[in-house]
Order: structure tokens, then C-alpha cells, then sequence
């Protein structure tokens, strides 16, 4: 193996302790301090990034009974951060705070979020010591991913207006050097392959760079340069001020053992990780992980996974940065948990990550937090030729999330929800002012998206939908054609009060006040309504001349047209009773489903529930009972 550029780490691992030796010898509370007597601080970022995105640990040499530092994840006013450390960074996770390691206890918990790595199991974990056998760095792999590509300084003689460089397999292996026209082997690449201005350079020779994310045109020009990987490595003395890592056992937080990896061994599989299975197409579109390289976890017949994995809850005791002083070497560790986080899913592929939400007083944010509600996404989604209807815990059937009461779930530190959609272009109905505009347009598509509780509304002569009841000789009835899809979402608790004003009319006038959600329907589609709680008033006792019609109601449909109506998977309730004990001489007629014109009807996949007992003796002329059962 092959270990290069640690010099530029060295120099500035010796810089940064240099200036913290400065900076807290003052932080002692006296002047004298012995410099050949001091403590070495280590931060250990456990897998998070301390001041940029390449330094996981941060050292630093302290006299005895010093104060240290704070590593924060923002930037706060605090008279104990350093803003040149930086800032404590790990994507997806909550800083808690810093900690021994002889300060965490931990204890057997199936709901834990710890695992112990064992090495009579073959399983450890790499950790800082400065008598370590091991270091991390860069190593040669031909299946690496990284690179480091080498661009020779200029000298002082050089322009860096004026100079070029060419690119050629040199003393310091493939890189850019700087051309020599005098020189004829550099004249005959330049010819060939032409030059390359300094400022067309600034990417390379100073760090790794990942191979796939650069232009087509660099990938071609470097396909020879050597690849390398980050590992673990058996220390030697030119390592000598990198980090040191022993292998041992220990415990370690579980959601830290994985990473993103393109080509990992892992899939999450209903909250649990299982190895990738090649032939399995629902792996195909998982997110696949790796256990990181500080860990090694090795399959048994008794842990197949990590996963299976016996659990811990730990205890932890954070060092204290106001009053807590350094006696000793110590290293202290980043304590990561996993930010709770939820993933909205668009039907088009685009996911909206959510790992706060608004206090009640909508004034600030705050972290999601297990067993409790998520807060709600406001924005609707869009997908040509579809309708959003609600965020649904299944990627393929509708279980809609519900934002009041459900909570992210405590087992789990990911929630995903999916933007269900209907095919077709239709009315979201939210509310009773929403529903109450269907007869504006009776021939519409609508789907309700919510529950609606009316709380006792009653609708005279009306419907919850807008529509009113034919009670005069010369009303023109609307019926609805069109689409009505609930969803399965319920609407309760409503009353429709079914009487006639009109005075004087002949018996034969055709009058016919039959009322339900629908008070007339032809040729429409009706499905996954349930219907709570309906109730249904007759009046009779408006006079014996002067009530001259045929009453009634159903919950679903008063009367349907000539056609054919087709009602699918709904469930309705209702009660049916009168204001009075008169006795009219019309028909009554009373349904569940529908009241009149059942003929016209087709139901399937339906449930319901009639009570017309109040009403037995309500006319002298025939009560007309459709029943779905």
C-alpha cells in the first residue's frame, strides 16, 4: 500500500496546537505555567466534521487545569467557543454534547439505540489512542473512488500570468507540471496535448478529489492516475502525527455504523437493515449503505445483521466546558443521535426533508421529537394529469397520515410519507364551505381529502353539497353527473329537515321533496363516502291542504334519474323521524343508500344502516322502504 500527503496534515495539526497553546494557557487563572508539563486535548468527532469537511478529530495541548473550548453545531454567542475551530457538523444528526468515554453507561434495552461490537464475535470499533496500531488515511486501491492529482509549484522566477502547465506521468508521478519550452520533451506534449493556465488548475493538489464527480474531460485525461480509498492502516513512523486508533470492542450509537454507499452490502427493509439482494427487484430502488470504516461488524448465524444485534440504552454524563478543568490527557466524544426525520415523496421523484416544525405559537422551530405530531406540509403537490389527495404511509395504498394525532413513531428515526394521487383532474374538497360549492358545479369531479364533522348542522330543504330541494311547481331540478370520491373520509353529523312551504297545491302537481347528500343524481359515480350519524326530519303538520307533496330521505341519494348510477364502497347511517305524530296522505318514501329510483342504481362493496321505526304510521297512502340489505 501506498500512504502520501500526510506532510500538509502534520504542518497543520502542529500549527493549530501551537495556537491553542497560546490561546489557553490564559484559560488557567494563573501566569506561571510549565510548558513541558502540558495535557493533550483530543475531540473526537465520531463521525462528524470538526471546523471543515475533511478533519473528524481535533487535537490540542493545554496546561494543567485549563479550561477548553466548545465545539457547536451553529455559531452562538458563548465566551467558550473558538470560531476558528469551527463548527461540529455531521449530516442528519443533533450535536447532544462531549463526553468521556468512562462517563457513558450503558444497559441491556431491546428499544436501545446502541449495539455492542465484540471482538470474540469479530466485530470492534477503531478508537483514538495515542499509543494506537493503527492511523486512517489514503490508500492505493484500484477500486477506489478518489484521487489526488499533482500540480507542481511555480517557482519564483515563474509569471503566473504567463506560465502554463502540461500534464505528463513526472518525477512526482501523473500531474500537472510547469512547461519549459526549452525543454523538448515538454515541447513535444505541448504540441500535442497543449497547455493549461494556473488558473485553470486551482481544484488540483491540495486535496482528495471523488473521480466520478469531475468533468467528462478530466475523468479521460486522469483514467491512468492511481485511485485510492480512506482506511484504516498499520501505523509506521512516517505517520508519525496523524491520529492513532486502537481496534477493540465497544459500544457505539447504531444509526453511526452506516453510510450511503452506491455499491453497499445493505438495504433498510421496514425500518430494518438486511443484506442487498441482487435478485430482488424491490432492492433495486433502495437506498444502499455500507457499515463505515471505523466499524467492523462481521455476519454470524446468530447476527446476520447489524440489525439483530442485541440493544443498549445509554447513561451519559457530558463534560461540563464552564467548569469542568483538564487534569489528564483526555479525549472527549462527540454524542451524535440521528435527527428524526421525514421525508415528504413526491409522485415526480422530488423529496422535501423536514427535521423541524413549528411551536404551537408558529413563532420558532423545533426539532421532531418521537411519540409526538409532526407537523403538517402545507404545500400541495403537483403532477400533471393527477390530483393530490393526502400523504399516505404506503408508497402504493392509500393510509393517509393523520397530522392531528398521528406521531413519529418511536422505534424509528426516518418516517417516509408518499404524495397519494388520483388519475384525473378533480375539486379537492378541505372543508363544509368546499363541499357546499359542489352544485355550483353538479357535472365536476370531486374528491374530499378530509374528515368533516358538521356538529348538528341542520340543512333545510338542503343538501351538505349546496343543493336545494324541488318544492315548487316550476323548479327545475339539478341533478349531479358527475364524480364524488371521499376516499374514505367521513362527513357526520348533520340533519336534513324535509318539509314543503309551497300553499295550495293540486294533489297532482308532482311534487316531491325527497332529501339526502345527493338530492338528485343521473348517470354520476359515488365512492368511499361513509356517511355518521345522519339524521333526517319529516314535517307533516303544515295543514291538511297545504302539505300537498311526497316527502322523504335517504343518506346517500334522494332520488336517481333515469340511467345508471353506480355507488362503490360506501357506508352510511341514518335516522329517519318526524316533527309530529300527523298523518299525510302522500307517499313516504325512505332509503339508506337511495330513497327513490333504486332501479337506477348500481351498488356494490356497501354497508348501511336504516331507522325508520319513528315513522311507521306516518301516512295514510304506501311508505316506500329501500334497503340495501
Amino acid at each position: 500500500m501506498s500512504y502520501v500527503k500526510n506532510r500538509i496534515s502534520k504542518i497543520l495539526l502542529l500549527l493549530i496546537m501551537a495556537v491553542f497553546i497560546g490561546v489557553l494557557t490564559g484559560c488557567t487563572g494563573g501566569t506561571d505555567v510549565n510548558y513541558d508539563d502540558l495535557y493533550t486535548v483530543i475531540y473526537d468527532g465520531n463521525g462528524g466534521y470538526l471546523g471543515n469537511k475533511t478533519s473528524t478529530v481535533r487535537k490540542l495541548q493545554v496546561a494543567e487545569g485549563s479550561k477548553i473550548p466548545k465545539y457547536f453545531q451553529e455559531y452562538t454567542q458563548d465566551s467558550y467557543v473558538v470560531s476558528s475551530l469551527g463548527l461540529a457538523t455531521r449530516q442528519g444528526y443533533n450535536l447532544k454534547g462531549w463526553y468521556l468515554e468512562s462517563n457513558a453507561q450503558y444497559a441491556p434495552n431491546p428499544l436501545g439505540t446502541y449495539v455492542f461490537l465484540d471482538l470474540e464475535a469479530g466485530n470492534g470499533t477503531y478508537k483514538i489512542d495515542d499509543e494506537g496500531l493503527y492511523v486512517y488515511g489514503y490508500v492505493v486501491d484500484t477500486e477506489g473512488t478518489l484521487v489526488f492529482i499533482n500540480v507542481e509549484e511555480l517557482s519564483e522566477d515563474d509569471d503566473p500570468n504567463t506560465a502554463e502547465y502540461i500534464y505528463f506521468n513526472g518525477s512526482n508521478g501523473y500531474g500537472f507540471y510547469v512547461y519549459d519550452s526549452e525543454d523538448a520533451a515538454h515541447v513535444d506534449i505541448y504540441e500535442v496535448d497543449g497547455g493549461y493556465a494556473p488558473s485553470e488548475l486551482s481544484a488540483f493538489g491540495s486535496s482528495y478529489l471523488v473521480l466520478s464527480e469531475l468533468s467528462t474531460e478530466w475523468q479521460t485525461l486522469f483514467v491512468d492516475v492511481p485511485k485510492y480509498k480512506q482506511a484504516f492502516y498499520e501505523y509506521t513512523e512516517a505517520d508519525e502525527g496523524l491520529t492513532r486508533y486502537n481496534f477493540e470492542s465497544g459500544y457505539v450509537y447504531f444509526e453511526s455504523m452506516f453510510v450511503e454507499d452506491e455499491m453497499g452490502e445493505y438495504v433498510i427493509v421496514d425500518g430494518i437493515y438486511v443484506t442487498f439482494d441482487s435478485e430482488n427487484p424491490a432492492h433495486d430502488e433502495l437506498t444502499r449503505y455500507n457499515i463505515d470504516d471505523r466499524y467492523v461488524f462481521t455476519p454470524s448465524v446468530t447476527y446476520a445483521s447489524p440489525s439483530d444485534l442485541p440493544r443498549f440504552n445509554a447513561s451519559i454524563t457530558y463534560w461540563d466546558f464552564e467548569s469542568n478543568r483538564v487534569t489528564e490527557d483526555i479525549t472527549l466524544i462527540a454524542h451524535w443521535e440521528r435527527k428524526l426525520t421525514v421525508n415528504y415523496i413526491q409522485k415526480s421523484g422530488q423529496v422535501t426533508v423536514i427535521t423541524k416544525k413549528l411551536t404551537e405559537d408558529n413563532t420558532s422551530s423545533v426539532d421532531l421529537v418521537a411519540g409526538e405530531v409532526i407537523g403538517k406540509l402545507e404545500t400541495i403537490p403537483l403532477f400533471s394529469g393527477y390530483t393530490f389527495v393526502a400523504w399516505s404511509k404506503s408508497e402504493t395504498e392509500f393510509d393517509p397520515w393523520d397530522f392531528e394525532t398521528d406521531v413519529f413513531p418511536t422505534d424509528a428515526t426516518e418516517l417516509n410519507l408518499y404524495a397519494y394521487m388520483i388519475e384525473g383532474v378533480y375539486t379537492r374538497i378541505t372543508s363544509a364551505s368546499g363541499l357546499a360549492k359542489v352544485a355550483l358545479n353538479p357535472s365536476g369531479n370531486y374528491v374530499l381529502v378530509t374528515d368533516i364533522d358538521f356538529e348538528g348542522q341542520v340543512f333545510s330543504n338542503s343538501s351538505p353539497l349546496g343543493f336545494t330541494l324541488k318544492t315548487a311547481v316550476n323548479t327545475t331540478i339539478v341533478p349531479f353527473t358527475g364524480i364524488f370520491d371521499a376516499m374514505g373520509y367521513k362527513l357526520s353529523n348533520f340533519t336534513l329537515a324535509v318539509q314543503n312551504t309551497q300553499k295550495n297545491v293540486l294533489a297532482d302537481a308532482g311534487i316531491v321533496v325527497v332529501s339526502a347528500l345527493f338530492p338528485y343524481v343521473q348517470n354520476a359515480t359515488i365512492s368511499n363516502v361513509i356517511l355518521e350519524n345522519v339524521s333526517a326530519v319529516l314535517t307533516t303538520s303544515a295543514g291538511a291542504t297545504s302539505t300537498v307533496c311526497d316527502l322523504g330521505a335517504a343518506a346517500l341519494i334522494g332520488t336517481a334519474l333515469d340511467g345508471n348510477t353506480v355507488v362503490t364502497n360506501v357506508d352510511v347511517d341514518i335516522t329517519v323521524t318526524a316533527t309530529t305524530a300527523d298523518v299525510i296522505g302522500y307517499p313516504v318514501y325512505v332509503g339508506d343508500v337511495v330513497a327513490r329510483g333504486e332501479e337506477f342504481v348500481t351498488i356494490t362493496e356497501s354497508t348501511a344502516t336504516l331507522d325508520y321505526s319513528a315513522i311507521t304510521g306516518i301516512t295514510s297512502d304506501t311508505l316506500y322502504v329501500s334497503e340495501l340489505n
